[in-house]
């Protein structure tokens, strides 16, 4: 369980440099001489790129394979249920949404938390309902 939080941990890290550098850079040399117009535009910039990287991070990542930077690092990786594979980029979109969901909701995300570490196969609630469980590969 330990291994799976510091994935957690460096995934969390990697995304708010991905999120905030590159629209911090916008802000600064995009909209530095616009004025109180700009501020609309920052905000559907920030609004796209966020959506996006919820849409291609971890998803792509897990699909394509198996893990996430922060797994990589930690010697795990997400695959099917009863198999080596690594699962669909639709199960893996599920998988993110939920996790993401989940960590909104602070007594959902304890019991998410718990689960992972009293369930047989060490599935989270993001897991059963995609079908996938987090194996080591070290």
């Amino acid at each position: 369980m330990w291994q799976r939080l510091w994935a957690a941990g460096i995934d969390l890290l990697i995304a708010w440099l991905v999120i905030l550098v590159p629209l911090l850079a916008f802000d600064r040399i995009v909209l530095a001489g616009v004025g109180d117009e700009g501020d609309i535009v920052w905000q559907l910039v920030a609004a796209l790129w966020v959506v996006a990287f919820l849409l291609t991070y971890s998803p792509l990542s897990t699909c394509r394979w198996g893990r996430t930077p922060g797994k990589r690092i930690m010697g795990l990786k997400v695959v099917r249920l009863g198999s080596d594979n690594p699962i669909s980029y639709g199960h893996a979109l599920t998988r993110h949404l939920a996790n993401v969901g989940i960590g909104l909701v602070p007594v959902i995300l304890i019991k998410n938390v718990t689960s992972i570490g009293t369930d047989a196969q060490r599935q989270g609630m993001h897991d059963r309902l995609a079908r996938s469980t987090v194996v080591r590969t070290r």
